[in-house]
């Protein structure tokens, strides 16, 4: 793996010649209960971007440690940017990683609220002949926390500071994790949930969706494991297609 932030401005060229391919990771700030940090997405996605990275074979950039949390950000602490200013940035930064030769870019949110706003970024940067892009968010997710979970999940769209988030940041960033703080919480959701804006506070006290107390490390391997595979199959299949 090569580390952007890593390089020389003399080694850029030929780091990009190896690998023409850039990952940019996404996390976000924002509460994760009692018992992980408000960065626990950024850690996340640091370490997955690693191991993407290094099996994929990319050109590894900083990750984004801001992220769209409109749901969580009454929560003190949460920070949250709007879907519009994702979207800049990614266009904004690929028009310098083209000019420096970069062919493609993998767009990798460890945060589940990134998706739209990447996904938006990548049409966008297809209608105006920027940068090829794909946008990735815990791909394969759904198929192996249904492996590894021993608890009910708590809505299925949500992986928040639950089993399986928890799993992920003991596989990953084991020393921000205090499991003398988990908690188990199961919020009931308004019927329009996801028909309709809903602050989660107004349905959580503690920020878990779930229970949290179940998490182990060897949880989150298996699935740290299977989204790493699973993105980078992605990754071979869209590259082989648009000949990047």
């Amino acid at each position: 793996m090569t580390d952007w932030a890593g390089l020389t401005w003399p080694e850029v060229a030929e780091a990009v010649e190896r690998q023409p391919v850039a990952l940019l990771p996404f996390g976000a700030v924002e509460e994760h209960g009692p018992h992980l940090p408000l960065g626990t997405d950024v850690l996340a996605a640091d370490g997955l971007a690693e191991r993407l990275a290094n099996t994929a074979g990319l050109l590894r950039l900083p990750t984004v440690p801001y992220g769209q949390v409109w749901s969580l950000e009454h929560f003190p602490g949460s920070l949250s940017v709007r879907d519009e200013t994702l979207v800049a940035l990614v266009t904004d930064l690929a028009g310098g990683l083209s000019r420096a030769g970069v062919r493609g870019i993998v767009l990798f949110s460890a945060h589940l609220g990134n998706a739209a706003a990447l996904r938006k970024a990548a049409r966008t940067l297809a209608e105006t002949g920027g940068l090829p892009a794909i946008a990735l968010t815990y791909p394969g997710l759904a198929e192996v926390a249904k492996e590894v979970r021993e608890s009910a999940d708590s809505h299925p769209s949500i992986m928040h500071a639950d089993e399986i988030e928890t799993s992920v940041l003991l596989a990953l960033a084991p020393d921000h994790v205090r499991m003398d703080r988990a908690v188990t919480e199961y919020p009931v959701y308004p019927q329009d949930f996801d028909a309709a804006p809903v602050r989660w506070d107004t349905v959580s006290r503690s920020g878990v969706f779930g229970d949290a107390t179940a998490a182990t490390p060897g949880k989150g391997e298996r699935v740290v494991d299977h989204v790493v595979r699973t993105a980078a199959d992605l990754i071979a299949g869209w590259r082989k297609r648009v000949g990047v």
